[in-house]
């Protein structure tokens, strides 16, 4: 099994994933709508993409593809801040509650989307 193809694949769909939850949550805020169970479903199954796309590459990391590149580091980084999608949402929502909580989910949402597509830059060939 081709890892980095997987690894690949995965983060695209991580940005497409996370662009679709950010503007169902900007409409959602638009809509005057709380956070429904079925939106807070999409962004758990995000942030387990994310940690899946992790755990692919750590194992493409410990098989040594990335170890000598330059923007390893930075792309490790991004990574990192990908898995932590559902905490960040939690800690900017501590206060909030109706429709703020939809449009911070929304915000953190399209955040990710763009760490997503910036990691996808820096990934190493």
């Amino acid at each position: 099994m081709d890892f980095a193809f997987l690894h690949g694949r995965l983060g695209w769909a991580l940005v497409f994933f996370a662009a679709i939850a950010g503007v169902w949550g900007v409409a959602g805020y638009a809509r005057r709508r709380s956070v429904s169970p079925d939106y807070w479903g999409v962004i758990v199954v995000g942030n387990l993409a994310a940690l899946a796309q992790g755990a692919l590459g750590a194992i493409l990391f410990l098989q040594g593809r990335d170890a000598a590149l330059s923007r390893a580091p930075v792309h490790i980084l991004y990574g990192i801040v990908l898995a932590l999608w559902v905490p960040l949402i939690q800690f900017f929502n501590r206060n909030r509650e109706g429709r703020q909580e939809t449009l911070m989910c929304g915000l953190v949402s399209l955040f990710e989307a763009g760490i997503a597509l910036r990691a996808i830059t820096t990934a190493v060939e």
